[in-house]
């Protein structure tokens, strides 16, 4: 009854992940062995994985958003002990190592491909290969880069693909339609000229350097669906825009957060009123009828000779410190560094907003 749940599970994965990405071409997965497990959760780079993989031959992929889903239909795609490559997205954990450990300890010589924005030189991704990946496939994807992959992984361990061969009918093109009945981009209402006016409805005002980094495809396409939406009057460009950028990968897909300054960790409360006992030189939170310092336990005295009394300050629960102002930090959702605003790049590029 288990195995029968899992199947199912794993046949509701697949289903769910074509229906969410309009993916019509998939057809009697079923009867599949051409099998690859994607564990991403930017819908862009799956969308992109998903054509890259049926050129390349293969018909059964579970697309999985999280490193718990993707676990879960590994150890029951290998029961019978066939060797089922895993790509796997460098930023959907922040313990990536971790992750590709777990993975290993459930099959010792998984094929697990991991996508990254750095070179196999990083010292982070040289880890990776010290814990036992098979490779990395850079961002942003490449057909080629893939392809190239795939062959070597092909070479290792033919059984993963026998009696599908690589279709060569056609070069792949960047950004050309791969399906000839099924095109990516077209001229006029696609899905790219979608994809950027819903950026647009739900910003009002986005910048070129944004776009570029949530839309895989490349810059040649994109000024051209840009020109295409101005020509429609669906959307103007209106001058440039500043942006802080992540120092480390120029990323402006940056979040705002506010910390403590002290620890730099955002585990902190605010109170109405803190005290400042003179005497023993402590702070405090404020109570009602409060005659002794919580402190040192003496008399607390007049207010402005023996103690202060703060409004609306900060008490972090992680280092105990007191303070009246937060300290605003950023943090990369690419790349997931931490920085300032002195630390941070400023990266230029066109704004547009929708008509």
């Amino acid at each position: 009854m288990e195995n029968n749940t899992n199947e199912i599970d794993i046949e509701k994965n697949l289903a769910e992940s074509k229906d969410m990405l309009q993916i019509m071409y998939f057809q009697e997965y079923h009867n599949s062995t051409n099998e690859m497990i994607i564990i991403e959760n930017n819908i862009a780079l799956v969308n992109t994985l998903l054509i890259y993989l049926t050129k390349l031959g293969f018909e059964n992929v579970y697309v999985c958003q999280t490193v718990k889903e993707g676990e879960k239909v590994f150890k029951n795609l290998i029961q019978s002990g066939k060797i089922v490559p895993i790509i796997l997205n460098d930023r959907i954990s922040k313990n990536i190592p971790h992750v590709i450990e777990e993975l290993l300890a459930i099959q010792s010589d998984a094929k697990i491909i991991v996508e990254t924005a750095f070179s196999e030189n990083d010292k982070e991704i040289k880890h990776f290969f010290d814990l036992g990946i098979f490779s990395t496939i850079s961002k942003p994807l490449r057909f080629q880069n893939l392809k190239e992959t795939i062959d070597v992984l092909l070479k290792e361990d033919k059984p993963i693909i026998e009696d599908k061969p690589i279709i060569e009918d056609k070069p792949i093109i960047e950004d050309k339609p791969i399906i000839e009945d099924k095109p990516i981009i077209e001229d006029k209402d696609t899905e790219l000229n979608e994809k950027i006016k819903n950026m647009l409805e739900s910003k009002k005002i986005i910048s070129h350097k944004r776009i570029n980094e949530n839309i895989d495809v490349s810059q040649a396409t994109i000024e051209k669906c840009l020109k295409n939406l101005e020509n429609e009057k669906i959307l103007v460009s209106s001058g440039e825009i500043k942006e802080i950028a992540c120092p480390k990968c120029k990323s402006v897909e940056i979040d705002n957060v506010v910390v403590c300054p002290f620890c730099k960790k955002s585990d902190f409360g605010k109170y109405p009123v803190v005290i400042h006992h003179y005497k023993c030189d402590q702070m405090f939170l404020y109570e009602s009828k409060l005659e002794k310092c919580r402190v040192c336990n003496t008399p607390l005295g007049k207010q402005g000779t023996d103690y202060a009394e703060f409004k609306d300050y900060y008490l972090c629960i992680s280092c105990e410190n007191y303070f009246g102002e937060l300290e605003s930090m950023y943090d990369c959702r690419k790349c997931e560094t931490q920085f300032n605003l002195h630390n941070a790049n400023i990266e230029s590029s066109l704004r547009y907003k929708i008509l």
